[in-house]
């Protein structure tokens, strides 16, 4: 992967680091699809500013069905369900369920994208992220898991982010539309979706008292972790891939606890650095950086010499046939060269 994408891929695992914990507290004032939906106002309408003032445009109306159907599975419905989620279940449950996306990813794109089939570089590498990632969040320090309809909620958002992943790959990136108008589009499909869904569903009376904690974590919820995030998140997909992009799960809780530490004091324990170790290296062996322990090259013996053709008698003229027949080769070999070059 481009080091620029790299640096995409730390922003976007740090912006997301922080939307478990601006959830939390915006769940405070808001039911989850009210939430969902105010994040998608906000999210839309940095975007749709940041779109207007590098004079891009929204893309064409051909792909707008593709659009929409990305919406739903990559913002709709893990927006509502983690909100959900995280009224019966921890945080950190959330967490760990949301690394499993990767892993979900990687089975949907090798069944729906052929050059994303899986590899066991990939395999190994993933695997062993989603193991440094429990190490991370240390689910045994927990007091309790939640119900069990908030872990599947959980599930069902994780589910459904992989579905986007890899439709926006197979649908939407063929059409080499600009990421920032991509993402314009989605969001502002997506709020529509949701301000109707809510609309003809729960209303819009709060459930709580609108307080200044609630609504700046809404605010910076829908613009940062959600508007720019993911503008990093579909350039990611379509320079990366959708396996590579969301790997960006496994970094998530990292940043998490990294923020939760320095802003309001929780302690870092041993699992913490040990845990985000493993998922660093781990995403650093899916990406081709480090080696697979398992699969070392055994020396190969030296490629045997080409035989040397012989040399013609000089005093024999050569035939008309061999003329042919070396000519007739050149010609057969032309086509293959033809097709490497392409």
């Amino acid at each position: 992967m481009h080091p620029v994408n790299w640096a995409r891929f730390g922003l976007l695992a740090a912006l997301w680091g922080c939307s478990f914990a601006f959830i939390k507290v915006s769940l405070d004032a808001f039911a989850p699809l009210q939430l969902a939906f105010g994040r998608l106002l906000v999210g839309a309408l940095v975007v749709g500013l940041i779109l207007a003032v590098t004079k891009g445009s929204f893309p064409d109306r051909a792909v707008w069905g593709h659009i929409a159907v990305a919406s739903v599975f990559g913002n709709v419905v893990p927006f509502t369900l983690f909100a959900v989620g995280e009224q019966h279940t921890t945080a950190t449950i959330a967490g760990v369920i949301q690394g499993a996306t990767p892993l979900v990813t990687l089975g949907l794109a090798a069944a729906a994208i052929r050059t994303e089939k899986p590899t066991a570089r990939k395999v190994t590498g993933l695997v062993i992220g989603f193991v440094g990632l429990v190490v991370v969040v240390g689910p045994w320090r927990t007091d309790g898991f939640g119900s069990i309809g908030g872990q599947l909620a959980c599930v069902g958002a994780a589910v459904s982010y992989a579905i986007s992943f890899v439709y926006l790959r197979r649908f939407v990136s063929p059409y080499k539309i600009p990421a920032l108008a991509v993402t314009a589009a989605q969001l502002t499909s997506a709020m529509v979706i949701t301000g109707l869904i809510t609309t003809f569903s729960i209303g819009w009376d709060l459930p709580g008292e609108l307080t200044a904690g609630p609504l700046l974590s809404l605010l910076v919820l829908g613009g940062a972790s959600t508007g720019i995030a993911f503008v990093l998140m579909n350039r990611l997909i379509a320079d990366a891939g959708p396996t590579t992009a969301s790997g960006v799960n496994y970094l998530v809780p990292v940043f998490s606890v990294i923020v939760g530490a320095a802003a309001l004091g929780e302690s870092v324990t041993w699992n913490v650095p040990v845990g985000g170790a493993v998922v660093i290296a781990a995403l650093a062996l899916a990406e081709g950086r480090l080696p697979l322990p398992a699969s070392r090259r055994t020396a190969e013996p030296p490629a045997a010499a080409a035989p040397v053709p012989p040399v013609p008698d000089p005093a024999e003229p050569t035939r008309p046939t061999d003329q042919v027949d070396r000519a007739d080769r050149t010609d057969r070999a032309q086509p293959s060269v033809a097709q490497e070059a392409c």
